[in-house]
């Protein structure tokens, strides 16, 4: 095979390639990685009879790790969408945080109501929260407005069930350790949150003209689902998924352990926030509860075949000499763990400025960062967690024209294309720095 310069001037060929097809010719992420991955694998010299293997072997091992836990992420969310739970969640919290200080409120309700669903569905959903409330507390609309999607962008990017961190965590070797990848996630989003807030509250405190639509009457409120019922599908597979992790660490019968790791693995985990889903849905609701079911599975589809094309080209990949040539670079010292991590945030910076798609740039960079992640040092479920963090960092840089979400957060909050770049744009970048800063803090301290 291919191997020294050469096989780097492939790979980056193969990557620009990805890039290239995905913002220039607006090429489907799916087709631009299999033909990206095919590409690599002729042109390094694998045998021909191989790359068909190695190809189907790359997509199904993905759909192993991750492909229940996907389907019924959006199972999930679809129910609390169309249930209200996601608005009564976010009524509590309001009642909870205050009204007197609505951004701080917003920004809570997107980072929890953004666990079990999109961001962009999630802020189509709760942008009704953000005129109501702007009128009620006399507080700026663009500040309360970017609170909700960066609460949203923060779940949405760092934390499972959502597809990057998935995708991300299972190209890493992390599926079995997602109460790890949950953990490391929090302990980035939770400062990113706050800087959030502030950041909003100080810096987007502008003042807006906007229309007195879209109010959330009490009648409405009054027929939501109550709290426990909306909460209960979101916080019990997180807690079972961190019990399971738990046995791991912490001395245990073997009888506990065994039923603990049962139930903390993703998808009982997950079937089981499903099954708890099933409390919100009243008896008028169970004849569209099949359609329900129908548009999640719609839903899921695409961003299983995009993550199974991610695990096509990593697998692809991890065959050529690429994981040999970076352990002579280690072994030589050419670049430290942190040095790795730095490389992991820029590759996501590039994938995400260029193409748009914050999911798809998690999917990428991590195959491409799987094959030698091993050999740069990243052995263990922790570092592994802060590689995928600090390449979910970059995938928050920037969102602009080619992110579908910026598009959501203009056309469904009022806010001018200007006025978006001005805030939410500004606001990625912010989040984006303070997120790798993160990161690399937590490595300096426990690597």
């Amino acid at each position: 095979m291919v191997t020294g310069f050469s096989l780097l001037l492939i790979i980056t060929a193969a990557i620009l390639f990805i890039v290239i097809a995905c913002s220039r010719f607006k090429w489907h992420p799916f087709l631009a990685l299999l033909i990206a991955a095919l590409f690599t694998g002729i042109a390094v010299g694998m045998p021909v009879k191989d790359i068909a293997l190695t190809t189907n072997e790359g997509f199904g091992n993905m759909m192993t790790h991750i492909g229940l836990v996907v389907v019924l992420g959006t199972l999930i969310g679809t129910v609390l969408e169309k249930t209200g739970a996601t608005l009564r969640i976010a009524d509590s919290i309001i009642h909870f945080v205050g009204k007197n200080r609505p951004v701080l409120a917003i920004t809570v309700i997107g980072s929890v109501i953004g666990i079990p669903i999109f961001c962009d569905s999630g802020f189509v959903i709760l942008n009704g929260l953000t005129r109501p409330l702007s009128r009620e507390t006399k507080k700026s609309y663009t500040a309360i407005v970017n609170g909700l999607a960066g609460g949203l962008y923060i779940t949405h990017t760092l934390l499972p069930p959502h597809p990057g961190a998935l995708a991300g965590a299972a190209n890493l070797g992390l599926g079995q350790h997602l109460g790890t990848v949950i953990l490391t996630g929090l302990a980035v989003s939770i400062p990113a949150t706050i800087i959030c807030w502030l950041f909003a509250s100080r810096f987007l405190n502008v003042v807006n003209e906007h229309d007195s639509a879209a109010e959330i009457q009490e009648e409405e409120l009054m027929h939501l689902p109550v709290f426990w019922k909306s909460v209960l599908p979101v916080i019990v597979p997180v807690l079972l998924i961190a019990a399971g992790s738990a046995t791991e660490i912490v001395p245990m019968h073997a009888q506990l352990k065994n039923g603990l790791h049962f139930l903390g693995s993703p998808v009982i985990a997950l079937l089981s926030g499903l099954l708890l889903s099933l409390l919100l849905v009243k008896q008028s609701e169970v004849p569209v509860f099949n359609g329900w079911i129908t548009e999640a599975i719609r839903n899921a589809g695409p961003i299983l075949i995009l993550v199974g094309a991610g695990g096509v080209f990593g697998n692809v990949l991890k065959k050529t000499p690429l994981a040999d040539l970076v352990q002579h670079w280690v072994s030589n010292g050419t670049f430290s763990p942190m040095a790795f991590l730095l490389i992991a945030y820029a590759i996501g910076c590039l994938l995400k400025t260029a193409q748009g798609s914050t999911t798809s740039a998690i999917i990428v960079a991590t195959s491409i960062l799987s094959p030698v992640a091993f050999i740069a040092g990243f052995k263990d479920p922790f570092p592994l967690s802060l590689l995928l963090g600090a390449t979910a960092s970059g995938a928050m840089m920037v969102s602009h024209a080619n992110d579908a979400y910026f598009w959501v957060i203009s056309q469904f909050s009022g806010l001018s294309m200007q006025q978006t770049y001005r805030s939410f744009s500004l606001l990625s970048i912010v989040l984006s720095i303070c997120c790798l800063l993160v990161v690399l803090l937590l490595a300096s301290a426990l690597l």
